[in-house]
């Protein structure tokens, strides 16, 4: 997996040892160099009907069938979260997660195993007061940024610039971050049920079932369950109704 954070200068210096002005300008360049991109560093405005694609029975729930384009979304870590990163860059979108290197990671394996193209995704390490300055670089040439930094604050009159900037550019916004919600478009709140195939502490995963709230503008409009379930080293989602409990053999 390629991570922008990681990639050298022309001179062989790592990015992550660059000043920040260095590293903003050099995130930059690598926004115009991807492919999709090339030619064109201002985004073209999208309308507000166009989505990102999410896993088939999630889509079901939300009031656009994806994410809107150039909205802001809360999420918290976990398979949904994973979801959501695996159908956009599996669809041909690129996306980033800002994380802190220090602290708990979003799942990577857990998204490469729902189709994820890690290819189209980085990984950034970004400094909690430069969340404003790097989402707002990053918004010129992705389509998708989850900000994963537990004490990021950003004010308000950052936080309303970015969010202009993201509806210009069509970017989303992703936080993991339950207390964004008062700002976010359409918040996620995810509760896990019980888990199947364990049993007595053996045993494999074979399915789990999560009750997925949406929430817009602080009113639920949709509650449901989606189910996912193991399948030779991936996993695929299902309508609840679609798949049957099968518990592993546990010996």
């Amino acid at each position: 997996m390629r991570s922008m954070a990681a990639e050298p200068g022309p001179a062989g210096t790592d990015l992550a040892a660059l000043p920040l002005a260095d590293r903003l300008a050099r995130l930059r360049e690598q926004m115009d160099a991807i492919p999709a991109r090339a030619g064109s560093p201002k985004r073209t405005p999208v309308p507000g009907h166009d989505v990102l694609a999410v896993p088939g029975p999630l889509g079901e729930l939300l009031p656009d069938h994806g994410l809107a384009r150039g909205t802001m979304v809360t999420c918290p870590r976990g398979a949904v979260l994973c979801g959501l990163l695996a159908a956009a860059t599996a669809s041909g979108r690129h996306a980033a997660v800002l994380t802190d290197p220090t602290g708990p990671q979003i799942g990577l394996l857990a998204a490469w195993e729902m189709g994820a193209a890690l290819e189209r995704l980085a990984v950034i390490a970004t400094p909690d007061d430069r969340a404003a300055e790097v989402i707002g670089v990053l918004a010129d040439g992705l389509d998708m940024i989850v900000i994963d930094l537990p004490r990021a604050h950003i004010r308000r009159a950052d936080f309303e610039k970015l969010r202009g900037r993201l509806r210009a550019r069509g970017a989303i916004l992703v936080a993991t971050r339950a207390d964004w919600a008062r700002q976010a478009h359409l918040d996620l709140r995810i509760q896990r049920r019980p888990t199947y195939g364990l049993g007595r502490g053996r045993g494999r995963v074979t399915q789990i079932d999560l009750d997925v709230e949406v929430v817009v503008a602080g009113r639920r409009v949709r509650q449901g369950r989606v189910v996912l379930r193991g399948c030779g080293g991936r996993t695929q989602w299902h309508r609840p109704e679609a798949v049957p409990i099968r518990l592993a053999h546990t010996g």
